[in-house]
Formats: structure tokens, C-alpha cells, sequence
């Protein structure tokens, strides 16, 4: 068949990389139609029910659906970018960066300062809330196809039924997850559950709880659809697993419970209830399932670019270090990532992110090198103990060694608001730099759930049901493989946990991915966020600051609903009050 055979010609490293290529090229395909054809009687165009009448044309729907979760709009931003100008710059841990002097990019600056607008030329947020619908519409559209094949097809065999449910699983583990980065965004959103009619667009937003319950039930579904990690072959990795699920699905239940402890009598949350038990049941379950591991808990270390070519940086790649790595991904720490390639196209041909070349350094000794966004916090930076080994992964000061074109080179920070920058999406000249077709090649996929993640949320869900013992065990199963399974050392175990505890260990374990202003936002912490310094330099050299972060509490916990999806739903879509 046409879909298997392409799959087979496609030189990538698993099988969801290749699946996006050949969804964009439909993609294409569909795009060259222009309006003309609504002059004239259609033929040969395939309607849905056509679409999905065979078990190709719903592979196809799949392979889509996956395609959305870090497409790139015209604008030169991937969805994970975006990601990280809400998750990362917005809060406290990091400045916008970009060219010198803080002009670069306007949605971010401003997201930076606690200052979002409502509307901005060539939004990215109106990006970030279009393509997300977008894949919401593919993941229905399959679902429904799914739904349809199996009605019509009773007498499927027992493989291809497998098969279905399979790809039903991912559709709704998609479903709950588009909807939930949109709801961390947006606070309430309008629930989509079908394929919208022309009618049906001036739909109004729902509540926080209604859409966290939503995605709740979709999780559940996908539960109970979904393969382990392990049951799926190597080359499938990438898709999304009964762990990605119930992961997600514990996460979902801790936002509920931290609204409804936190924003106790604030209308944004109302109908939101303590979930504690049903989030730690979950996680425990990942937990469980022994289908994953914290990459170099024993003390494994792994080769890659890092300690090749006399590097002065390691000898050997630790666990944390490698899980950054093009090398490292989907490994065992992977719970849930956006896939990405450098397929070598042009613009807008490739599967890859502009991830890699946004958050790497402008400057090195010998010359220019990347965009310079997402930058290190002061706070950040004077937040480690500067023997934790995962400062140098998160973290990087001018002098500093950088591997480049002609070997290891140094970091120049000079046009870094803050005088540093983040590590943890680099990629070496073979991977990226010198082989890439456009900017937007790069090879990082974006861990949108990782192991640790799960251990520390689990820890958060144990002491807010009363367990502090196994919060304490797992706080310090993160800190353990943070110094690569040594027995002592920085970061040293804790002799007790608390639930500040949790708040710190986040900050330091996933820094600069994009959680840390949702945390914040949850636990009701925004005050460190208020009058926090930015661009403490200009060009390497101290300064005043000359403004500082004005965020709102009681408004900016939400970023407004873009302007242009508020008109186009003839006013029934209504922003949250202090945006209006």
C-alpha cells in the first residue's frame, strides 16, 4: 500500500518522525486547492466518510494529528517555542532575550514584563490558539473516522480491531492534550469534542473545571485504549503510551486540586474540587508500571558530542546531560515529546523545530551563532548550588566551552539580557549547524513529560494527601540521578520533604522546559514573579533596569484570548475581566 511504502523509504529515527513528513506532504496537497473550486461541482474530492473508509486513509488521520502537535506556522515559530514564551519567559526564571535591547520579538518581550496584549501584529499567541484548534479538529475528524470504519466494518479482524483501538487511544490521548496546554494558556477555553459545523463557531468558552473534566474523561478513555511503552517495537516510539496518558491524567488532577486550594472564592475556578488521591493514584500507576527510569540514576553515562574531540566539558555524558541530547531522546526518561528532524528541506518543507537555533547563544569567540531567546534568570542562576551538575546543562556564561563547526569554541553572552543562557536544546554541527536546509531543521524534540517530572509531581500528590516519606524518597530519586547515582555529594538527600521542597526541586529539574510559570500560576506563588528586575545588562555591561515585570495578580495568571478569535465569534467569546 502507498502509506506503507512510503513509511519504508523514509530515513528518519522512528516511525512518528517519518509519519509527520508524509502527513505534510497530504497537507500539501490539500492546500493547493483555492477557492475557484467552490464554483464548480467537486469531483474526486474525498469527504470524510470516503476518507476514513479504509484503515490507510485513518493511519493518515493519525499520522496528521501527531504532525499538529509542533507545527510550524508561517511566522518562524514552533508550537514548543511558543510553549516556552508562556511556560519559561513569562515567569521568573527567565528573560526574553533575543536581539540587544529588548525589541525582538514583541509577544515575548512583552509576556516578559507581565504585560500581554490583547492584540499584537502577527500574534503568536493567535498562532499558538489557532494551531492548537487545528489539531483538535484533526484528532475529532479521526475519532469520528474511527468510529465509522468500525460501525461499517463488523467484521473486522482481530489485529486490525487491535489496531483501531490503538489509534482511537492516541486520538483521545491528543484530544486531552491539545486541549490541556490550551487551558494552561488560556484558563477556560470553548471545548471542541467533534468536527465543528459552519454554524457552530461563535461558540462561547467553558469553565476551567468543565475543560479540566474534559480532559479528564478523554484521559481515562485513553487509558483504557492504550499500549504500555514496552509494547510497542522501537521504531514506534514517539507515539503516545498508556503511561503519556495516565501521566497527563494525574497532572490534569493536580492543577484541579492546586485551583481549587489556592483560588478558593475566585470565579475563574469555580466547580474546581481536591483531586489529590485520583492525581497520586495516577502517577503511582507510571510509577509502577517499571516502563520508565531516571536516565542515569545507577550512574550511567553515555557517548555523544559532548566528551568527544578533547572536550572540556566531560569525559563521559551523564544521564542528565544525555536526555538533552538528539541522541537521548525517547530514551527511557521520555514519557511524552514532540518528535523532531532535520530532514534537510527548506522552509516550511521540514519536520524539525526552530527550537534548536531560538534558545542557542547568538555569539561564540569565533563569530554569530544562534538567536539568543529564553534566557536565564539571575534568580535562576543564583538559585543553584554551583556544584549541581544540572547548573551546567541549564545554564551557560559567557566563556564557557561550546562545540561548533571548528571544534570546541567559547559562549559569547554579551546580548543576553541576563548575561547567560540555557544549555539544554544545543545540538552539534553534524546534527544541525552545518548540515541544515533552513532555520527551521532543527533536530531537539520537546519533552513535554518527563519521568522526573512524574516522580516530582508524585512527590507534590504525597504530601498534599499526608505521605511524606514517599515524597521525601522521591524528592531525592531526582536528586540521586542529578549527580549521576553517586551515594554522596551536590545535590545531597534530603532528610525530610516538604511541600516547599517540591516547589524548589521543580525549579531546579525543569528549568527553562516551560513549567515554571504554570506552577507558579497553580500554587497561587505569582508574587515572586511581581517587580522582578529585567535586562539587568545591555551589551555585557550592569545597568538600572529599566523596567521591571508588572505582572497582575488576579488577571495575568491567564493570558487574554487572541483579539481576532473573539471577533470572528461575533463577541460570544469574552475575556477574563482585566483584559477586557
Amino acid at each position: 500500500m502507498l502509506n506503507s511504502q512510503l513509511i519504508k523509504k523514509m530515513k528518519t529515527m522512528n516511525s512518528i518522525k517519518r509519519y509527520v513528513t508524509i502527513s505534510f506532504l497530504f497537507s500539501l496537497l490539500l492546500m493547493a486547492c483555492t477557492s475557484d473550486f467552490l464554483e464548480y461541482e467537486p469531483e474526486g474530492v474525498q469527504t470524510d466518510d470516503v476518507f476514513y473508509s479504509t484503515i490507510d486513509g485513518i493511519t493518515l488521520g493519525v499520522t496528521g494529528t501527531y504532525a499538529g502537535v509542533n507545527v510550524c506556522p508561517a511566522s518562524l515559530h514552533n508550537l514548543d517555542m511558543m510553549y516556552l514564551a508562556f511556560g519559561s519567559i513569562a515567569s521568573d526564571e527567565a528573560e526574553a532575550g533575543g536581539e540587544r535591547g529588548g525589541g525582538d520579538i514583541i509577544d515575548f518581550q512583552n509576556w516578559d514584563k507581565g504585560k500581554p496584549e490583547v492584540s499584537e501584529p502577527k500574534s503568536v499567541s493567535e498562532n499558538f490558539y489557532a494551531y492548537h484548534y487545528k489539531t483538535i479538529l484533526r484528532a475529532n475528524s479521526t475519532l469520528g473516522g474511527i468510529r465509522l470504519y468500525k460501525e461499517n466494518n463488523p467484521d473486522t479482524s482481530t489485529d486490525s480491531l487491535a489496531l483501531l483501538n490503538q489509534y482511537e487511544g492516541e486520538m483521545e490521548f491528543l484530544l486531552a492534550f491539545e486541549h490541556f496546554k490550551l487551558i494552561k494558556v488560556y484558563g477556560g477555553i470553548p471545548i471542541v469534542d467533534h468536527a465543528l459545523g459552519s454554524a457552530e463557531y461563535g461558540i462561547t468558552r467553558n469553565t476551567v473545571a468543565e475543560c479540566l473534566h474534559f480532559v479528564q474523561e478523554h484521559l481515562e478513555l485513553a487509558v483504557s485504549l492504550l499500549p504500555k511503552r514496552s509494547e510497542y517495537p522501537a521504531s514506534e516510539m514517539g507515539r503516545a503510551t498508556k503511561g503519556a496518558a495516565e501521566a497527563l491524567l494525574g497532572k490534569a488532577y493536580l492543577y484541579e486540586s492546586s485551583y481549587a486550594e489556592n483560588y478558593a472564592g475566585d470565579a475563574r475556578f469555580e466547580g474546581c474540587t481536591n483531586q489529590y488521591t485520583k492525581a497520586a493514584q495516577y502517577l503511582e500507576n507510571v510509577i509502577s508500571s517499571n516502563e520508565y527510569e531516571l536516565v542515569g540514576i545507577n550512574g550511567e553515562t553515555f557517548d555523544t558530542y559532548w566528551n568527544q574531540d578533547d572536550s572540556p566539558m566531560y569525559t563521559e555524558t551523564p544521564g542528565y546531560r544525555y536526555i538533552f541530547t538528539v541522541d537521548g531522546e525517547n530514551s527511557k526518561e521520555s514519557v511524552f515529546e514532540a518528535q523532531s528532524l532535520n530532514d534537510g528541506f527548506a522552509y516550511m518543507l521540514s519536520r524539525g523545530t526552530y527550537l534548536t537555533v531560538y534558545t542557542a547563544v547568538r555569539n561564540t569567540g569565533s563569530g554569530s551563532h544562534g538567536w539568543g531567546f529564553n534566557c536565564p534568570s539571575p534568580m535562576l542562576l543564583n538559585a543553584y548550588d554551583p556544584e549541581d551538575p544540572r547548573k551546567m546543562v541549564s545554564i551557560g556564561e559567557s566563556g564557557d566551552p561550546i562545540y561548533i563547526s571548528t571544534g570546541w569554541d567559547t559562549m559569547d553572552c554579551i546580548d543576553s539580557p541576563s548575561n547567560i543562557m540555557t544549555r539544554k536544546f544545543e545540538a552539534s554541527p553534524e546534527q544541525y549547524w552545518s548540515n541544515k536546509g533552513a532555520d527551521g531543521n532543527g533536530p531537539n524534540n520537546f519533552p513535554h513529560i518527563r519521568y522526573a517530572d512524574v516522580i516530582l509531581m508524585a512527590a507534590e500528590a504525597a504530601i498534599k494527601t499526608g505521605d511524606n516519606a514517599k515524597a521525601l524518597n522521591y524528592i531525592n530519586m531526582v536528586r540521586k540521578r542529578a549527580r549521576n547515582g553517586a551515594a554522596s555529594g551536590v545535590p545531597a538527600d534530603l532528610s525530610s520533604a516538604t511541600f516547599e521542597d517540591v516547589v524548589t526541586e521543580r525549579l531546579f529539574e525543569l528549568s527553562m522546559e516551560g513549567h515554571r510559570f504554570f506552577d507558579l500560576v497553580r500554587w497561587n506563588k505569582t508574587d515572586l514573579m511581581v517587580g522582578q528586575p529585567l535586562q539587568t545588562y545591555l551589551g555585557g555591561v550592569p545597568q538600572t533596569p529599566p523596567f521591571t515585570n508588572d505582572f497582575t495578580q488576579g488577571v495575568n495568571e491567564f493570558f487574554p484570548l487572541p483579539m481576532v478569535e473573539i471577533i470572528n465569534s461575533n463577541g460570544n467569546l469574552v475575556q477574563y475581566p482585566g483584559y477586557n
